[in-house]
Parts: C-alpha cells; sequence; structure tokens
C-alpha cells in the first residue's frame, strides 16, 4: 500500500468511516458482497475477525465530513441499502477493542497485549472448560492472531472498588457478577462485575475520554466459548469473538454449575 493510501486508511479508520458496532461492520460487509465488491467467503471472515471493508473516498458519514476529510462518496453500512458502481476497495477497519496498555494475562502474567504481541507471544490465559462459578480454572489458548486498528471514538473507563481500571471500547463485553455477558457501555456505578478471582467487584465509577489511536485484541484459537473468557486487569472479558462472530448470541455462566454454551 502506499504512503497515500496507507494515510487514508488511517483516516477512513479513524475519522469519517469508523464503524462502531459488529451490526454496522457486519452490515458493510454484507452490502459489499450483494454489490460484488467482495466474495461471501471474505465477508464471513471478515465478520469473523471483527473487521469490515473500506473504499477509497468513501464513508459511512458523507456528506457530513470533518475538515480535512477525503471523503467524496456515501457508502453504506447497510445490506439493504443500494448498491454504488465505481468504488475501489481500500483496505479493512477493526470493530471494538482495548486502549494498547491494558492488560490481559499471557502465561498467567497480566501484559499489555502490544507489549504481548512484540514479544511474539504465542498463548492466552482464557478459562479452561472444567470452570465453574464457584470455581475458576484457567488454561493457556493458543493465539489465533494479534488484532489492531485504528479507532476514533469514546473509550470507556471502569474503576473498581479494590483498585481495578480497564479501558474499553463501548461494545466490549465483560461477565457480571451474576454471570450474563455483557456490553461495557451498559455498565454504570454501583453494577457488579466478575472478578478473574471468581469473587464478584463493585465498580464505583464509570466514565469515558475520547480516544484516537490505535487499538487492540487477540483471538485466541479455540472457538469454544468458554475458552474466549479472558482476564483483563483482573476482570472475566470476552475475547473479540463476542464483539463480532458471537455478538448476537446470549451467554450465562451458571452459579451452581458449569459454563452454559449449550444452544449458542
Amino acid at each position: 500500500m502506499s504512503s497515500t493510501a496507507m494515510a487514508q486508511h488511517t483516516t477512513r479508520c479513524t475519522q469519517d468511516d469508523w464503524l462502531m458496532t459488529a451490526d454496522a461492520g457486519r452490515g458493510r460487509n454484507q452490502w459489499a458482497v450483494k454489490c460484488n465488491y467482495i466474495k461471501q467467503t471474505k465477508a464471513d471472515y471478515l465478520n469473523a475477525d471483527g473487521e469490515y471493508v473500506v473504499f477509497i473516498n468513501g464513508c459511512n458519514t458523507f456528506p457530513h465530513v470533518p475538515t480535512g476529510s477525503t471523503c467524496q462518496l456515501f457508502v453504506p453500512a447497510d445490506a439493504n441499502a443500494p448498491c454504488q458502481a465505481g468504488l475501489i476497495y481500500l483496505g479493512t477497519c477493526v470493530v471494538g477493542c482495548y486502549t494498547p496498555k491494558q492488560r490481559l494475562a499471557f502465561n498467567g502474567i497480566r501484559t499489555a497485549i502490544e507489549e504481548a504481541y512484540q514479544a511474539h507471544t504465542s498463548s492466552v490465559t482464557g478459562l479452561s472448560t472444567e470452570s465453574t462459578r464457584s470455581l475458576l480454572k484457567f488454561s493457556e489458548q493458543p493465539i489465533q492472531s494479534f488484532v489492531s486498528g485504528e479507532a476514533n471514538e469514546e473509550i470507556i473507563v471502569l474503576e473498581t472498588a479494590d483498585g481495578r481500571r480497564l479501558e474499553v471500547t463501548q461494545e466490549h463485553p465483560l461477565v457480571n457478577a451474576q454471570g450474563d455477558m455483557v456490553r461495557a457501555r451498559t455498565l454504570k456505578a454501583g453494577d457488579l462485575l466478575l472478578g478473574a478471582d471468581g469473587l464478584p467487584v463493585a465498580l464505583v465509577n464509570v466514565s469515558t475520554f475520547h480516544y484516537r489511536g490505535k487499538v487492540w485484541n487477540v483471538r485466541p484459537l479455540s472457538t469454544v466459548k468458554t475458552e474466549n473468557i479472558l482476564d483483563a486487569e483482573g476482570l472475566l472479558s470476552g475475547s473479540i469473538r463476542f464483539q463480532n462472530a458471537w455478538a448476537d448470541d446470549s451467554f450465562r455462566l451458571l452459579l451452581r454449575d458449569s459454563f452454559n454454551v449449550s444452544g449458542l
């Protein structure tokens, strides 16, 4: 990719074509399939990876674009929207992640995701299938890929009574004290999340700040939902699969038994 194209790619992802939900990303990809810009196999791959296609000089916000934008064409994020001819494929952007310094457990040690990537870390610590709500067990899950992309959005900061702090995008999935998977944007002070130690932990502050820059996530090789529950700054958090391929699924950790993933 040329330096000019690379600069425009960054602009598409961080400025005027940043799609913040899995539904919007899937809508864009299915629109691109319908209009013969990509194949269904490509869309399936992108949907599973939490990515969506972007086009040269195109964006979802046109004609409402910021000063300096190169966007000149409207590109839908709705599979039912009419096709537009003449668009040129530019690349892909990522939906939903952590800011770079947020730590996940790798080999049982909490490490910033970007640092783990730079160290060529090959596994991430996730719940094992033997885990129960009353007795969490962890095992190392081989990493299929590290995911990074440019973001320009409001980041949610979760702070707990015992000093834990986590910065995530708004659609980020976390496990609450009842064992349900919930989105970060739905949380408020006083809510209880489930810690990686198996104990409930209270949120004392939920705030936001505007962030523009790179965000990161990890995709375990496993497609077992339980093994995609990770330790993020001491809180149980769903992997990127819960933000994309499983975004519409429900998930609950039973209080008396093992993780219930039947029927999902």
